[in-house]
């Protein structure tokens, strides 16, 4: 069992604060660290977007600047992510050892259903580009793509996590919304992931029974990222038959990323058992539910905010110490 964590956290992006997370996380001992995530998980990958114009932004909101007729003739935007770079040269420079740096990309849904057709609309999930599936399939994809190859093979990151918490939105139980099928985002989720070395995707909130059956049927998807500390009934998704049917690995959520109280070891330790009675060892890694982003509201300063992210981290890797596995 291995430790890691979606990767924002409610500090202002700045050099300083990168290294200090960073740092944080390597001496706390998180076997997969991501890159701190100290920007919107929105923003900076359709900012790039603005910047070729194929997005506008109008009263905060992105909008479609294209003709949708013309997408094999769309540019690719400049692909550069900061704070990854930041995190690969001090990897190098310190000689840090670790199991992996995890890649964090904000997927193509998700991304798309933050974008609207027209700024005559307002913003919502159904007046959103999801409803193009052209410009989700062929473009969107595309550019998560782009991401996704330069933090593998460029920057060296071997475990890459695809973003997408509107896909427990848009897949419900018995349907799935603007008719996509199970096959279009399973072979989305696979184009974007193909050839890395470890490659999940983390979907937050509770787990539709379709979109199990797509997260299950992808090809290069190994590790199911969700959460179980806030969404317990997501123990009942998948059983370990399952997911050694189709190869697949759980990284279990523990702490809640919601709540701004600090469980102690003993509650956190109570929910991984769960998830091993359920899992065994296709329980692959521990981590909070989700990102620590959220937690800044709660607290007069970010600085009080980040404190309790981190013992939140401290006391993960303190239940994976004391279960020996």
């Amino acid at each position: 069992m291995y430790t890691t964590h979606v990767g924002s956290f409610p500090l202002d992006f700045t050099r300083d604060n990168v290294l200090r997370v960073f740092h944080d996380m390597i001496n706390i001992g998180i076997d997969y660290p991501p890159y701190p995530q100290l920007r919107n998980f929105i923003k900076i990958f359709l900012d790039p977007l603005v910047d070729i114009h194929v997005l506008k932004l109008v009263n905060s909101k992105y909008v479609i600047n294209i003709s949708l007729s013309e997408l094999k003739n769309l540019p690719l935007p400049a692909v550069r992510l900061e704070e990854a770079e930041i995190v690969a040269s001090i990897v190098k420079k310190e000689r840090i050892c670790v199991e992996a740096i995890r890649g964090c990309v904000t997927g193509p849904f998700t991304l798309a259903s933050e974008i609207q057709i027209s700024e005559r609309e307002t913003r919502g999930l159904f007046t959103s580009a999801l409803s193009s599936k052209d410009f989700v399939l062929k473009y969107m994809t595309r550019i998560v793509r782009e991401f996704v190859t330069y933090l593998h093979d460029v920057l060296g990151f071997k475990f890459i996590v695809i973003d997408e918490p509107v896909l427990s939105v848009i897949v419900g139980s018995r349907r799935i919304l603007f008719d996509y099928t199970i096959e279009e985002i399973s072979k989305c989720l696979d184009e974007v992931l193909q050839g890395v070395e470890l490659a999940g995707v983390h979907v937050c909130g509770r787990v539709p029974p379709l979109l199990k059956d797509v997260l299950l049927s992808t090809r290069y998807v190994k590790v199911l990222d969700h959460e179980f500390k806030d969404n317990p009934k997501n123990l009942t998704v998948y059983t370990k038959d399952e997911l050694e049917k189709y190869d697949k690995f759980i990284s279990f959520g523990c702490v809640s990323s919601r709540k701004p109280v600090i469980e102690s070891v003993e509650e956190i330790m109570d929910v991984v058992k769960r998830g091993i009675d359920t899992f065994g060892s296709r329980l692959l890694m521990i981590k909070p539910d989700c990102g620590f982003r959220g937690l800044a509201g709660f607290f007069e300063n970010k600085e009080k905010a980040y404190e309790v992210a981190i013992e939140k981290l401290r006391r993960i890797v303190e239940v994976k110490r004391r279960l020996h596995v």
